[in-house]
């Protein structure tokens, strides 16, 4: 009896262990996607993931102002206006859904960030998009067209 459950123990150590060898990681890279246009406050979303040898080494969230390019992470201005009314602001938050998306590795690990539901539901829209082209190995830049559907 004790043999038998030896080699079952066996056979199932090298199953798993050629199962686990077969899949296919995702291919070094940085994977970046954004969205076609500005939104109502003049910021465009995106993501962007590096993977090096199937681990995410470095993830960006954050929105770039279409006037001048400055990110909202970096706006003053900005984190005052949000912070009186939610409390949080643009850098708080971006840590936030960067955190949850790494400890997890998938956008279904990532909860909205109260206080920021419209803009983690941007995020988390464009990590699923993100997401598809990971399989694909493409790190050309992904536009998502239309920004609010």
């Amino acid at each position: 009896m004790k043999r038998i459950l030896a080699a079952l123990l066996v056979i199932t150590c090298a199953v798993c262990l050629t199962a686990c060898n077969s899949s296919k990681l995702i291919p070094n890279g940085t994977y970046h996607v954004e969205y076609d246009t500005c939104d109502a406050t003049g910021y465009k979303d995106f993501v962007e993931v590096t993977f090096e040898n199937g681990t995410i080494i470095d993830v960006k969230m954050d929105a770039i102002r279409g006037s001048d390019g400055t990110l909202k992470s970096e706006s003053e201005e900005y984190r005052e206006d949000m912070e009186k009314f939610s409390n949080t602001y643009p850098e708080k938050y971006y840590m936030d859904l960067i955190n949850q998306y790494i400890l997890t590795g998938s956008s279904k690990g990532v909860d909205v960030v109260a206080g920021a539901t419209a803009t983690s539901n941007s995020i988390l829209k464009l990590l699923k998009a993100l997401e598809d082209s990971f399989k694909s190995g493409c790190t050309d830049t992904m536009i998502i067209v239309p920004r609010n559907s």
